[in-house]
């Protein structure tokens, strides 16, 4: 049952080849994220002003984050796709609302 880890191991090989460049060239220009404090409308224009890396980067943060929360160790693509379009959402509906308690709110099940 080796086959699956091997999958994994080769993505994550690829990413990291692929995203070398793009992260020695942003190393001057990243800024720290205290998620904990930005509130969703913070997010929603960080968001929006990101690249499609950097925006998926910070997703999965986000959904590592409510991993170590819920003790979830499954990572399903699908999942994070719905649930990265389900926080936009709420956010969108709730800009006040701190990004990690929206995310809280759509992406784990209680």
């Amino acid at each position: 049952m080796r086959h699956p880890f091997a999958v994994a191991a080769l993505c994550l090989s690829a990413t990291v080849f692929a995203s070398t460049p793009v992260l020695a060239a942003k190393k001057t220009q990243t800024k720290n994220i205290d998620f904990g404090a930005i509130s969703c409308s913070e997010f929603l224009q960080e968001l929006s002003q990101s690249s499609s890396e950097d925006a998926g980067v910070v997703l999965m943060w986000i959904d590592g984050y409510l991993s170590g929360v819920s003790g979830d160790t499954m990572l399903d693509w699908k999942d994070l796709e719905k649930f990265s379009a389900n926080l936009v959402t709420y956010c969108g509906n709730k800009p006040n609302e701190k990004v990690l308690n929206a995310a809280e709110a759509v992406g784990i099940s209680k």
